[in-house]
């Protein structure tokens, strides 16, 4: 094959020729660019390997798209297996000769020279479009922001979803300033061009948010609460190279021809160029895993860990043995395809992460919500330079990646498939954004799911009757030992908790139906946040889900007080409004309490509909003859029909004038 030919005689770099790493001309560039079809195809073979550091080997240099950590037949080493790789005619001699046995699955004319149509995938100039359209429509929620540009141009955007005007403030303070800085999740995808399943997860994940705000309580409270940040495309020049009707299939690297050159076949792995621990991938420009000549030597990497470090403050020690702080707030997730795995740091050593155990936590519960396997990124086969373990090495970020499909999905899945890998790693992602507030700790306890809240009224006044299931099944399996609700305000901002009670009587199983009722005093009408939260028997809370519930009745009658005059024999009227502050249309009634002069009230039965008011009138007549008495004092009392518990009032004070003309004769000369 000419690709195979063309990296055996750089390779070889015969006197005279131009050396690797040296910008190609455009005369040559242009050649390459006719022959890239036939230089990027190849056979996609499994190949054996016996033990971890022949894997390693294989996955320094080969574009390796899955592993089998055991051979079919079970019987080889420990560490043994196979992997699925797409080879060279290069490839196939440097395997040869280091004795690995390659199986042929595809041979290299069923590899596709251009992209099939695929509608189901959106270009990058239509997924930059939605986004643009996204920040157009909702303003409140979101901020789009072009954090700098491609090898060859193209803007790397970061989508901002957060409501700004929320939070939890206290007196004299804005929403923002009372609870800023708040928990960052920051999703990022296609850092590999061909994964073009991870912009399209990324897309929907943004959908999901900004369609659900005010619908889906859990969604709502994340908005007001969390900051998402999400890059749709690290790698947008890879993404075009994989767009319909472009003559490069499978491109993985980024477009950067500078830094090595291989005929038609150049660019950088943008997963090996971070800077923690860069070092130990690819060192030629033919490796579909070349690192570049230096770390962060890529426009994309330095715009992705500069906004990476602009977002988390650095809270790990440099020791690489030091963890971050179990209270470290973030999460960080990228998203590959393919493999059916959830990974997290190191790749780079099969030692355990200083912050092991609450990785592998949130880890194995992302990992359920889609039937994933769940391990450290090292056990499938050793890495560096990747992009997470960049934020967990460096910053102290819980990070993970994502593989998204399966061997028989490949890096184009059809689009009969997409809802198929899309939808499960949904619940995942939104898990990950609850979280995001304490990650290394709340996995550990349990979830609060089903969540319903239901206003009730009777004669005693309205409350609200919460259910929800506490589960700790994959959460470490411990018996449930609490729950509770908070009306609005949640734990973390000091709310008022209200112990939830188990349904059977006892607290002694992972999964347990809770249920109770809150009392409301003078609760606002119209709709609350109702959140609720598990705690295990080890004390450990997990994260809070929520529900609405709308308070229906409301009544204010305003002012509170009057205080008027008049001369004996003259009338004073009152005026009073009556507001319907509730959600449904009320009748009220209106009375006073016993006066000693005549009152008239107007109206004394009303309906209204939500949010009207009206006018009442209350007049009261001064008697001519006063006989002594010269102020009168009563009550109007507006109450709801349908909750007769609910009820306003207003104290009404009268004083007659002049009264001195009344009074004997001997008070009089004084």
């Amino acid at each position: 094959m000419l690709f195979g030919f063309i990296c055996l005689l750089l390779l070889a770099e015969p006197a005279g020729a131009e050396p690797v790493g040296a910008e190609p001309a455009k005369a040559e560039l242009a050649a390459a660019e006719a022959v890239d079809a036939i230089a990027q195809t190849g056979d996609v073979v499994w190949i054996t390997f016996r033990s971890p550091a022949e894997l390693a080997s294989l996955a320094r240099v080969l574009d390796v798209w899955e592993v089998q950590d055991a051979l079919p037949d079970g019987a080889e080493p420990v560490g043994s297996g196979r992997l699925k790789a797409l080879v060279s005619d290069a490839d196939r001699v440097w395997l040869a000769a280091r004795g690995f046995e390659l199986e042929t699955v595809a041979p290299a004319t069923v590899i596709p020279s251009t992209i099939p149509s695929t509608p189901c995938y959106r270009t990058i100039d239509e997924l930059y479009d939605q986004l643009s359209a996204w920040a157009l429509d909702y303003p409140t929620l979101t901020e789009l922001r072009s954090l700098g540009t491609s090898y060859e141009g193209r803007a790397i955007y970061a989508l901002r979803l957060t409501n700004e005007a929320t939070g939890l403030a206290g007196v004299g303070e804005s929403p923002k300033a009372a609870e800023a800085p708040r928990p960052i999740f920051f999703l990022m995808a296609n850092i590999h061009g061909r994964e073009l399943i991870t912009p399209e997860m990324a897309m929907v994940f943004i959908e999901h948010l900004l369609t659900g705000y005010g619908v889906d309580a859990d969604v709502t409270w994340l908005l007001d609460h969390h900051v998402i940040e999400v890059m749709v495309s690290a790698n947008p020049d890879g993404h075009y190279r994989n767009e319909a009707g472009q003559p490069w299939a499978y491109w993985r690297k980024n477009a950067n021809p500078t830094h090595g050159y291989c005929g038609g076949v150049y660019g950088i792995d943008l997963n090996r160029n971070s800077g923690f621990l860069w070092g130990g991938a690819g060192t030629h420009a033919c490796d579909e895993t070349y690192q570049g000549p230096s770390p962060v030597s890529e426009a994309e990497t330095q715009v992705v860990e500069a906004f990476l470090r602009s977002l988390f403050p650095d809270e790990r020690p440099d020791d690489l043995t030091m963890p971050a702080p179990e209270t470290k707030p973030g999460v960080f997730i990228t998203l590959h395809s393919y493999g059916d795995l959830v990974l997290w740091p190191w790749g780079h050593t099969t030692t355990p992460p200083p912050n092991g155990a609450g990785l592998s936590r949130l880890g194995r519960k992302m990992a359920s919500y889609s039937g994933y396997t769940a391990k450290q990124a090292s056990g499938l086969y050793p890495t560096t330079g990747t992009t997470d373990d960049f934020t967990y090495g460096e910053l102290g970020v819980a990070s993970y990646t994502f593989e998204i499909g399966s061997s028989s999905d490949g890096f184009y899945p059809p689009c009969y498939r997409y809802d198929a890998l899309i939808q499960p790693n949904l619940g995942a992602l939104l898990y990950a954004a609850k979280v995001a507030r304490a990650p290394y700790q709340l996995p550990a306890g349990p979830d609060a799911a089903a969540v319903e809240a239901l206003f009730v009224v009777n004669d005693a006044g309205q409350s609200v009757s919460v259910t929800a299931t506490i589960d700790d099944r994959e959460s470490g399996g411990q018996d449930v030992a609490a729950a509770e609700a908070y009306i609005d305000v949640p734990p973390w901002g000091g709310g008022q908790p209200y112990p939830l009670d188990v349904v059977d009587g006892l607290f002694d199983a992972a999964h347990e139906v809770v249920s109770g009722t809150l009392v409301l005093d003078r609760l606002p009408p119209g709709r609350h946040l109702i959140f609720v939260r598990g705690q295990d028997a080890e004390g450990a809370w997990g994260p809070v889900s929520a529900d609405f519930v709308t308070v229906a009745y409301g009544l204010d009658l305003a002012p509170a007080s009057h205080v008027g005059a008049a001369r004996p024999g003259e009338v004073v009227i009152y005026t009073l409004a009556l507001t319907n502050t509730g959600t449904l249309s009320q009748t009220f009634t209106l009375t006073h309490t016993h006066s000693l002069w005549q009152v008239s009230l107007v109206p004394t039965i009303t309906l209204q509909t939500p949010g009207s008011g009206m006018v009442v009138m209350a007049s009261v007549t001064i008697p001519s003859e006063l006989e002594g008495i010269t102020r009168n004092v009563f009550t109007v009392t507006a109450r709801a029909d349908e909750a007769p518990w609910l009820l306003r009032e207003a104290r009404i004070e009268t004083h007659a004038l002049w009264v001195s003309v009344f009074l004997p004769w001997v008070m009089r000369a004084h």
